[in-house]
């Protein structure tokens, strides 16, 4: 290829990388299909809706990305997720805690949880999967023995519900979708335009050589899990908004679904590879499959087998298609 040539093909790749442009694809492909499979599938409501179902997995997939980067991983988040709605619904509702001070309250412990985490990896050495598993079930526990296994439930309308989760923008869009897009910007500006970002791209791709040029990856680590947990609790937060109920048992599996969706979006189990954008795709392309399969009126007990089918699917065409991209 000329010079010229490769020149005018930079700027695309710097808006879309070729794993991105991959997972694109794959969302329009899905998109088509289920047009002809569900009927009113291209609707104004059915993108409101696939907005409002990615919201959850998408803004904490994104997160995930960049710890997932970094070389590390969080199994912990749906846990941390549950105790930042308890708490938050327990000190309003127990303790006439002023509801927005709870919420700063809650979201401090969430950071603490995610510090933990870090602290936890960084100081024994051991493998994030294992370490955050052993957390998720005592963050799950400290969820469960709080209430004794009950909801938080009938919180009365408040300003803070409708800002995370109740409120509509224009009367049409619902406010969690916003959350998603501004923590899309807000993630996408930390891994790709800052500093920090590239530190923590050096420390997944070669944690050795990262050290070396004077990188500290521990910090970076433990900064990582703080994000992750930091995106657990505005995600909580738009849950207990919306439905204005906590549960001990909210975010159940929220966690292998974002890290599904970070891999979908073409980030590299590895570490060292991966976009927010990407992700974001990623978790739409779950909450596609999931929307045109209840459109469709598919049995519930049949979908989580052809969403994994998709999924696999997906992965395989993003591969395919960044492959032919890099050359």
């Amino acid at each position: 290829m000329t010079k010229r040539g490769k020149a005018e093909k930079r700027p695309l790749r710097l808006a879309f990388g070729g794993r991105d442009v991959g997972v694109l694809v794959a969302n329009i492909l899905i998109a088509i299909v289920f047009s002809f499979l569900a009927g009113g599938y291209f609707s104004s409501y059915t993108l409101l809706l696939l907005l409002r179902q990615t919201s959850e997995v998408g803004i904490i997939a994104m997160a995930m990305t960049i710890l997932i980067v970094c070389g590390e991983f969080d199994l912990s988040v749906g846990a941390i997720y549950a105790v930042v709605g308890i708490i938050t619904g327990l000190l309003f509702q127990n303790f006439g805690v002023n509801l927005f001070f709870s919420a700063t309250v809650a979201m401090g412990l969430a950071l603490f949880l995610g510090y933990l985490n870090g602290l936890l990896i960084t100081k024994t050495g051991m493998h994030s999967f294992i370490g955050t598993l052993a957390t998720m079930m005592v963050f799950r526990g400290i969820a469960m023995v709080s209430t004794g296994g009950r909801p938080v439930s009938s919180l009365p309308k408040m300003p803070f519900f409708t800002i995370f989760g109740e409120g509509m923008i224009f009367d049409i869009i619902p406010v969690p979708i916003l959350w998603l897009l501004a923590m899309c910007v807000f993630l996408f500006f930390i891994l790709h335009k800052t500093s920090f970002g590239v530190k923590v791209f050096a420390t997944g791709d070669n944690r050795e050589a990262a050290e070396l040029a004077g990188i500290d990856t521990i910090t970076i680590k433990r900064y990582c899990f703080m994000l992750t947990a930091f995106s657990a609790g505005i995600v909580a937060f738009t849950s207990i908004g919306f439905l204005r109920t906590a549960t001990p048992t909210q975010g159940q599996g929220l966690e292998l679904e974002a890290i599904a969706a970070a891999v979908i979006g073409g980030t590299s189990m590895m570490g060292g590879v991966g976009s927010i954008f990407g992700s974001f795709l990623g978790a739409l392309i779950m909450a596609q499959v999931r929307t045109g399969l209840v459109l469709m009126g598919t049995d519930a007990y049949v979908q989580d087998a052809l969403v994994g089918l998709v999924i696999a699917l997906a992965v395989i065409i993003n591969v395919q298609l960044s492959k032919k991209n890099s050359v």
